[in-house]
């Protein structure tokens, strides 16, 4: 009897320890509308003090220059993506840092592209910190990444860094700053004015909605081609299907399809420069059938280049002066990791791993075509949501920061990884994220 009543009492006590592990770490889902959230609130109240800081956006005619920078360790670091698998075993294709110089004497800005997974916000942190003190006439920096998930980590500090990147690796950090500001240097130095033009293809065959099946895709190719006076030609692209054409076990190092699609582009002899940028990549994946071969992904970024490539003529391009940076911070609520069945875990949990986020929106405006740039895998399913007065506009993900996936709101409830451990902020984060994007595209634009 005695016996029994010990193996109750304790079972009473491993279930009490239990419930309030429960209680400690899971909380409800807070499913308040955003516009009655004080974080939105103080978002607004940040772009009404934008408005009145944005410097005139127009002087002498806009100059570029570009360059491109090897950022392939010398010896194997943890391959990021697909979850953390040990050092990559061999090298595919060398990764790099791509930059772009705009410059028109009031305004000079560097646009950035990682043939990385993420520009992680300390590493985006150690670039500013270095261009603090390298005495570069450059304001702004733009940041962007081509969202390989065969690239390479240890650039995030902490636990949650550990765990999701492998750490952070001084040395590793120390040479991707250096390769930035080498490649800054070099666009500063080689830029002369340029006509400015833009282009965008559909090519739906390429890219699935992998949130729904069948559902609509955000099918386009986007190009901004930029033509300097001594007739060099660089083209700047985005599309939204992730960079995961490689095959999942695999262990090599590679930028994926836009490492192939660069090169497709550069091997012709009209351009002499080009660089990728992830899109709306949220919700979004390349169409691939059967088992991976090098062959096939070559094959899939030429789908991509031969359409632009033969209308690369027919883009109009012509000289301009309008050139804007302009960056807002993105408030957020807590973290609401969901967990199902209404329920999240709670915030100071997911602080403790994956620490606070400081987001932004940034963006550019060259000319007429805007570039804003996104903390997070956004859906190409909102882009339609999205208002530019008929007027170009480039999202480009992973500006510096990183708050998950933003989709559509009427998913969040989905059984679906995308709308369950990697939608970090709430039911409402879509719509929320969206009407910022609007506000902030008509304040760079001049619009009331």
């Amino acid at each position: 009897m005695t016996l029994l009543k010990n193996v109750i009492r304790a079972l009473l006590i491993f279930l009490l320890v239990i419930v309030a592990i429960v209680i400690i770490c899971i909380a409800p889902i807070d499913d308040t509308p955003y516009q009655e959230q004080a974080y939105y609130t103080t978002t607004l109240n940040a772009l009404d003090s934008l408005k009145d800081t944005l410097s005139t956006s127009s002087g002498d005619t806009v100059q570029a220059g570009w360059s491109e920078k090897n950022i392939t360790p010398q010896e194997p670091v943890s391959l990021m993506g697909y979850g953390w698998k040990g050092d990559y075993e061999s090298v595919h294709d060398s990764l790099h840092v791509r930059a772009v110089v705009f410059a028109n004497q009031k305004e000079n800005v560097a646009w950035l592209s990682y043939e990385l997974m993420i520009v992680h916000p300390d590493l985006a942190d150690a670039i500013r910190q270095a261009l603090d003190t390298a005495n570069l006439p450059v304001q702004h920096l733009y940041f962007t990444a081509v969202h390989t998930h065969h690239g390479f980590g240890e650039w995030a500090k902490g636990f949650g860094g550990k765990l999701t990147a492998g750490g952070y690796n001084p040395e590793l950090v120390n040479l991707i700053v250096n390769q930035t500001l080498s490649a800054i240097r070099e666009a500063y130095g080689n830029r002369k004015t340029v006509k400015v033009g833009y282009t965008e293809f559909a090519v739906p065959g390429l890219v699935n909605n992998r949130l729904l099946k069948n559902h609509n895709v955000d099918p386009y190719l986007r190009v901004i081609k930029l033509e300097q006076e001594s007739g060099e030609t660089a083209l700047l692209c985005t599309y939204a299907a992730h960079a995961t054409f490689l095959n999942s076990k695999r262990m090599d190092l590679s930028a994926d399809y836009p490492s192939a699609l660069v090169n497709a582009l550069e091997q012709d002899t009209a351009v002499d420069f080009a660089a990728f940028a992830a899109g709306a990549v949220g919700s979004h994946s390349p169409v691939k059938d059967g088992e991976f071969t090098y062959e096939k992904m070559q094959t899939y970024a030429q789908q991509l280049a031969t359409p632009l490539l033969q209308n690369l003529d027919n883009i109009k391009t012509d000289y301009t002066t309008r050139l804007r940076y302009a960056d807002v911070p993105l408030y957020l609520g807590a973290p609401q990791l969901n967990l199902g069945a209404q329920l999240r875990v709670r915030p100071w949990l997911f602080k403790a791993v994956l620490g606070e986020v400081k987001p932004q929106i940034s963006g550019i405006m060259l000319g007429d075509m805007m570039m804003v740039g996104i903390p997070a895998d956004y859906s190409g399913m909102l882009y339609p949501q999205l208002h530019a007065e008929n007027k170009p506009l480039l999202v480009t993900s992973f500006n510096g920061s990183y708050i998950g996936y933003i989709i559509p709101d009427k998913y969040y409830g989905q059984d679906y990884r995308e709308a369950r451990e990697m939608n970090w902020f709430g039911p409402y984060t879509g719509s929320y994220v969206t009407e910022v994007m609007n506000r902030f595209i008509r304040m760079i634009n001049d619009e009331p």
